[in-house]
């Protein structure tokens, strides 16, 4: 009990220190604003984990039964029966309210299972529990999710364009879909065509907070909890494999190691979908090298739980579940048996099994989009399985942004700069980087001493040259090159996507780390804990560091020079969304009959109050439909009196207004493309037509009125 208080204490310390920048306060209320914001988020987290629990229960049951009380397990297990069981009762649009209460609450009846007398006898260990003190590691790693999670979206995270991808997808599509009554694809916003599990779980909160802009930190915090599971995983799969002397040891320090990543504080603290990849990977690894990794019903729940982790992510088919499944395959998960006279067959019938439950597990998302677009995976594989309501055009358009497209560098320059030497992945020092107004998804620094890989190349070589870890160094060094071949050939090159390859890298280190004190217990029994130590507390550092560089930036007054706004002004920073509030969106400001269409803007779409129109970059836009219905229709839709009928158009759909974000249309057009017929010149023309200007934000972005009646 006091390791315990004490690193209940050390949290406490650590969000005050991270809150005030600092011991000295600077802004106390930034320090409750986190407390209050976990209290309020706990009774909604509680019971979806509570639910999860009894989904877990359950399957583990079902699957592993041998392994009675294997909480980490189960809830891996839980969570993805859970938001599966979600996804499949928001898509035939019956998640309401009640309908999120029943999710959960099925899960909470089947924990009454577990009162029911088992079969299965279990050996019960009946020593006292001892918390080791390495137990305070990951008090870094925790609180720095905790903090980060507490900052709303637009306020934090420079190297995420501020969370566009949360306001404009993760948790913009399921406000839509609560508003919608169901989840399904939508024509205007590609992105809705991607899976969606953790997106579907974001919906569930959203009901159960009452709305998904209530629920904003609780999807937050529910994707920090997704990143706990994770190094839960990885740090029960080290301890599994390592002397029963440096167990524990080991075990938390590989936990604390996946915490302070930096990437992983960046992406686990927003609501993404990369930490539910991190946690149905790393529970499908804890599977795969534990004692049920050889038998065909733990192939089952490997095959659930990369199903789970490619229904996050897309990618996380090839980046988790084709090495997992190379894994199982050439049975690399098990020390080399001479007497095993099975041959390949073994190894074929896990590798089968856990692939067709993946497969049962993605059914149900494939037939979805075949059905809503001939193209089970679509948007990817347009050219060649279907484009649905797409043309050439924004087929191509998506390609040049998502897929193989030319870069200015070398696959080899990009890999060391986004990967190796980048400093999300903890790079130490380098050269500072330039501000990009194309390109913001680069840190303060590239091209650090990649400390991380050396520790992983160090523990890989010891775990090579070791006859009993041979196969399982072999099986996690082959996952790197999936991943890393993948990214590579078959990507886009975004530094953040490599985030998969931690896994592997942490089991790596982790296990090299126990390998090393196994060499050194004689002469140096302390050298790895210190050299695991000493890892986390730099990872620790450089994200502590990292975080305190990613708030916005203003111009001060006096000088002129651009200052860094404190890390107390993002948490739990005030979401203008109230028409009387200055700082309020111009569009919020409009009346509520109001209807606005967006061009080129999509950053904060999460925060209008107001009826809208959008489009993605990748979707047809709303204004260049009605420029070419016009067209075809008799006026020439640019040029001349077909500019009337495009108002005609615009207000027939219901719009009075139209913001412009002028720099962003510029970008757009000058990257990997937009609309060709709404462009400056086009929309100056329209404009000239009437539309009388509202507001504006700057030069940047400008609200108009539509004319009441043609112009003649």
């Amino acid at each position: 009990m006091r390791v315990v208080a004490c690193a209940v204490a050390a949290l406490v310390s650590a969000v005050w220190f991270l809150t005030q920048s600092g011991v000295v306060p600077q802004r106390p209320q930034a320090f409750s604003d986190v407390l209050a914001i976990l209290a309020v988020s706990m009774p909604v987290l509680g019971a979806v984990w509570i639910g999860a629990a009894g989904y877990g229960y359950a399957l583990r049951s079902a699957l592993i039964p041998w392994r009675r009380g294997s909480l980490v397990e189960e809830l891996a297990l839980g969570i993805a029966g859970l938001l599966m069981v979600n996804w499949l009762v928001a898509s035939a649009g019956l998640l309401t309210q009640n309908g999120a209460v029943a999710v959960f609450g099925a899960g909470c009846l089947l924990n009454l299972l577990k009162l029911l007398p088992s079969k299965v006898k279990v050996r019960r260990d009946r020593r006292r529990v001892v918390v080791p003190w390495r137990v305070l590691l990951l008090v870094p790693g925790v609180a720095l999710l905790l903090v980060a999670a507490s900052c709303p979206p637009g306020s934090l995270w420079r190297v995420e364009a501020f969370g566009y991808d949360v306001t404009s997808y993760h948790l913009q599509l399921p406000r839509e879909w609560m508003a919608l009554g169901g989840m399904s694809g939508l024509e205007h916003n590609v992105y809705s065509f991607l899976p969606g599990l953790i997106e579907g779980g974001y919906l569930l909160i959203g009901f159960l907070s009452g709305s998904v802009l209530d629920g904003v930190y609780t999807c937050q915090l529910f994707h920090v909890s997704l990143a706990l599971l994770a190094a839960a995983a990885i740090g029960k799969t080290v301890a599994a494999l390592t002397a029963a002397e440096a167990r524990a040891g080991a075990g938390i320090g590989t936990a604390a190691l996946l915490l302070v990543l930096p990437w992983v504080t960046i992406a686990g603290s927003m609501a993404y979908n990369e930490m539910g990849v991190l946690a149905f990977g790393s529970a499908a690894l804890m599977v795969v090298f534990g004692e049920s990794g050889t038998t065909r019903r733990g192939a089952v729940a490997v095959g659930l739980l990369v199903g789970a982790a490619t229904l996050s992510k897309l990618t996380a088919g090839v980046m988790v579940a084709v090495p997992v499944g190379l894994i199982l395959l050439l049975r690399l998960n098990r020390q080399a048996d001479a007497k095993d006279k099975g041959g390949w067959m073994p190894g074929v019938q896990l590798a089968a099994f856990a692939g067709l439950a993946g497969v049962l597990m993605l059914s149900p998302y494939l037939v979805r989009n075949s059905v809503a677009t001939g193209n089970p995976v679509f948007p990817f594989a347009a050219e060649r399985l279907g484009a649905g309501h797409w043309g050439n055009e924004l087929v191509d358009r998506w390609d040049t942004a998502h897929g193989l497209s030319p870069k200015q560098e070398g696959k080899f320059d990009g890999l060391g700069r986004q990967w190796l030497l980048n400093t999300g992945y903890g790079a130490v020092g380098g050269q500072p980087t330039p501000r990009e107004m194309q390109n913001v998804a680069r840190f303060d620094r590239e091209g650090g001493v990649p400390t991380l890989w050396i520790v992983v190349a160090v523990g890989g070589v010891l775990l090579l040259i070791h006859k009993d870890t041979r196969r399982l160094a072999g099986g996690l060094v082959l996952m790197l090159g999936v991943q890393v071949c993948f990214w590579m050939f078959a990507t886009h090159m975004q530094s953040r996507f490599l985030l998969p390859t931690v896994l592997p890298a942490c089991l790596i280190a982790g296990l090299g780390c126990g390998r090393l004190r196994a060499l050194s217990k004689e002469r140096a029994p302390n050298v790895a804990p210190l050299v695991g130590a000493a890892m986390v507390v730099m990872l620790g550092l450089i994200s502590f560091t990292t975080l305190l560089s990613q708030t916005p930036t203003g111009r001060d007054p006096e000088t002129g020079e651009d200052l860094q706004a404190p890390l107390w002004v993002a948490v739990n920073a005030p979401i203008a969304t109230h028409p009387d509030d200055l700082n309020t969106h111009p569009i919020n400001r409009l009346p509520l009959d109001s209807k606005t269409l967006l061009v080129a803007d999509n950053s904060g779409l999460l925060y209008l109050r107001r009826p809208i129109v959008y489009a993605t970059a990748f979707d047809e836009a709303p204004l260049g439909k009605m420029i070419r219905e016009a067209r075809r229709t008799g006026g020439d839709g640019g040029t001349g009196g077909g500019l009337d009928e495009v108002n005609d158009a615009l207000r027939r759909a219901g719009i009075t207004h139209v913001w412009v974000h002028w720099s962003e249309l510029a970008r757009l057009h000058g990257t990997y493309g937009h609309d060709r017929d709404v462009t400056e010149q086009t929309l100056s023309r329209l404009i000239a037509t009437g539309w009388e200007q509202v507001d504006a934000s700057g030069p940047t972005a400008t609200l108009y009125a539509l004319p009441a009646q043609q112009a003649h």
